[in-house]
């Protein structure tokens, strides 16, 4: 079966290593930047403050939960 994406055509078995490549590839980055938030070292912007905001007062005290 060829599967068209974006005008490249790529075989099931092919799109479906290329996917698991760039999940991981995203899965890592995700880390990084989770340890970069809790550091405090994702950058001075408004996002990056948010970012810290949500991460320290939503997400880490769920994590604790758990």
């Amino acid at each position: 079966m060829v599967i068209s994406r974006g005008g490249i055509k790529m075989k099931q078995a092919a799109l479906h290593q290329w996917h698991k490549h760039h999940n991981k590839g995203i899965a890592e980055f995700h880390k990084a930047h989770e340890i970069e938030i809790q550091c405090g070292e994702n950058g001075k912007g408004l996002l990056a403050k948010w970012e810290r905001f949500f991460y320290n007062n939503v997400i880490s005290p769920l994590k604790n939960i758990k």
